[in-house]
């Protein structure tokens, strides 16, 4: 009986050593990614980014240490410039296999100065527009491009209101929006538009803006706010119903609360892509064999409420694909 009890205890000790071994073993094998956002956790975009990148990759073959900047909300070089610091020194001691970056403040102040003649292959997401500006010629690196469809809104618009020629760009003052704004004029001329960016730092001057220029422009283009200090959801609502006198269009869905029209990307979709590229190239994939891509999904958005008060009537086919807000 003995002897029967020590095989048990024997075979019960062998037994969890092997299970022991073969955690070990997986964790082991896990690839691990850095994933660096360039802002913060409760922006929407981001968000969906960070979903889209998580629900790809699965946790018993990937650990994602993930690390936000918060740049938006902190937009002094200074801090931006110490807080990649940081994010680089935690990338030195973790040596993962791959980085993807989301956004450009995460290219531009981490992946261009530090990773220059670097074997670690990154993957970006999120970047607007171009990646030309940045010098990434010597960085094992590919990525998605974020285009807004602002293009295609804006004509959209002029079938509705032909007379439109002058347009105002309302949207926060950061490293993203200063550098867009070539681009967009660019869009803007061939569309037969004329523009005029305001960039803003906080809220008050941002309804200052919006008043002056519901007076004297065509149709006003509300891009984004998550950096325009003491933003209150609730006033801009009420502001916007007592001031609107012009279309407000948009190409950020969480923007359509106070915009009578939008066509959005998919954020979600730069996430997808980013995690599957990822994968790629952790079974082999060179990242300089897989072309810069660009997002291909667009959401439309009306929102009846404030289409009202400026007489916006879309047809049936463009209304019954567009997501309702405020209905």
């Amino acid at each position: 009986m003995r002897f029967i009890q020590l095989v048990s205890i024997l075979f019960v000790s062998v037994f969890m050593l092997t299970l022991f071994q073969s955690c070990h073993e997986q964790e082991q094998s896990k690839k691990k990614i850095v994933y660096i956002n360039s802002y913060h956790q409760g922006h929407p975009p981001s968000d969906e980014i960070t979903a889209g990148l998580i629900e790809n990759l699965p946790v018993d073959s990937f650990e994602i240490i993930a690390h936000f900047m918060d740049t938006k909300r902190n937009p002094s070089l200074e801090y931006i410039e110490n807080r990649a610091a940081e994010v680089l020194a935690s990338i030195k001691d973790v040596k993962p296999d791959l980085l993807v970056v989301s956004d450009d403040n995460a290219v531009k102040y981490l992946v261009e100065p530090h990773f220059q003649d670097n074997d670690v292959p990154i993957v970006f997401c999120g970047v607007n527009w171009s990646a030309k500006q940045y010098d990434l010629s010597q960085c094992n690196i590919t990525g998605i491009l974020e285009l807004l469809p602002i293009a295609v809104l804006l004509v959209t618009m002029k079938s509705y209101y032909p007379s439109i020629q002058k347009l105002l760009v309302l949207n926060e003052n950061t490293t993203t929006s200063r550098k867009t704004k070539q681009l967009l004029d660019t869009l803007f001329c061939r569309v037969g538009i004329s523009a005029t960016h305001e960039l803003v730092d906080d809220f008050a001057s941002w309804k200052a803006v919006f008043e002056e220029g519901n007076q004297t422009f065509d149709i006003i283009y509300l891009q984004t706010n998550a950096a325009i200090k003491n933003w209150d959801h609730v006033e801009a609502l009420r502001f916007i119903d007592q001031h609107i006198k012009v279309p407000l269009v948009t190409c950020e869905d969480f923007m359509m609360p106070y915009s009578v029209f939008g066509m959005t990307q998919v954020s979600r979709e730069q996430g997808t892509w980013a995690a599957e590229t990822a994968k790629k190239i952790l079974q082999g994939a060179k990242p300089s064999d897989i072309p810069v891509s660009s997002n291909q999904m667009v959401s439309i958005w009306y929102n009846p409420g404030l289409a009202e008060k400026v007489g916006f009537r879309p047809d049936s086919s463009l209304k019954n694909r567009a997501k309702i807000v405020n209905e």
